[in-house]
């Protein structure tokens, strides 16, 4: 993928939700998906989850593990990352 930011993601990820960075891997048995960690709203860095949905600590606004906004005052869902598997190096690849 030329012309986009690149990083390898660490080779052992935890099931359930993991903050690396910038962003939030989830991680449920093989299934991964990953999202800027960067709210919608003004930016701010979101790094907790409470009850199920990521928080953002500034404005409060409330996104589910698919990334959707479920409370404002985001209006748009979280940027989901493509992830790619590098079968020649054995690795995760994120592109943002």
């Amino acid at each position: 993928m030329i012309g986009k930011k690149s990083r390898i993601l660490p080779s052992i990820i935890n099931d359930g939700v993991n903050f690396y960075d910038d962003i939030i891997i989830i991680k449920r048995n093989e299934t991964i998906k990953v999202f800027s960690s960067k709210c919608t709203h003004l930016g701010c860095k979101i790094t907790n989850i409470e009850s199920g949905k990521f928080v953002c600590k500034c404005h409060g606004s409330k996104f589910n593990e698919d990334g959707k906004v479920i409370e404002g005052p985001a209006r748009k869902d979280l940027v989901e990352l493509k992830i790619n598997f590098d079968k020649s190096k054995q690795q995760l690849v994120v592109y943002e």
